[in-house]
């Protein structure tokens, strides 16, 4: 989205909830812009219309980005879907074939069964506590996830920028160790 587009998206935001005054300086308009513009325009628009449409209050920039979230990706799975999914591929690929398994699997449910283990899920006789855990790391994976996605790529940018120095800091500080 380019400025002249998200000026529209502003002017309909602040017509919407006049009392918010949730552009009150030009540093604040700055700081809105660089946080969504990498969110397509048609996306925004649909977002910020389905916004004034349904809510009472004005939108948070996080709010705004969850939506756009959900536009372009649909609403997740739960893990009740996840869980569907495993029984599915047990039954049709067995112990065996781990690798087919996961890939018949979406995102988070594949990644949810290789921290427990495919193994250990095609093992396991007590299926309550599986599913409980089962439950438990899907939630914490798709959780995690979502926030990725919804992390702005200017700031991702500067999240990666500040990790990757620290982790081969580490890195060299353990092999000073060893």
């Amino acid at each position: 989205m380019n400025r002249e587009q998200f000026a529209l998206i502003a002017a309909g935001l602040q017509t919407a909830f006049p009392w918010a005054n949730l552009f009150p300086t030009k540093e604040a308009i700055d700081i809105w812009y660089r946080k969504l513009r990498d969110i397509p325009y048609e996306v925004m628009s649909a977002v910020v219309n389905r916004w004034i449409d349904t809510k009472n209050s004005p939108p948070t920039i996080a709010d705004l980005r969850a939506e756009a979230d959900v536009v372009v990706n649909g609403l997740p799975p739960t893990w009740a879907d996840g869980w569907e999914q495993v029984q599915k591929a047990i039954g049709r690929y067995g112990y065996m074939q781990r690798e087919a398994a996961l890939a018949s699997m979406d995102e988070v449910t594949a990644e949810t069964v290789r921290r427990i283990g495919w193994q250990q899920i095609c093992e396991n006789e007590n299926v309550d506590a599986l599913r409980a855990n089962f439950r438990m790391v899907y939630e914490t994976m798709a959780r995690r996830l979502q926030e990725d996605r919804l992390i702005s790529s200017g700031t991702q940018q500067k999240l990666d920028a500040v990790r990757v120095p620290q982790i081969v800091a580490l890195a060299d500080q353990m092999k000073l160790t060893d």
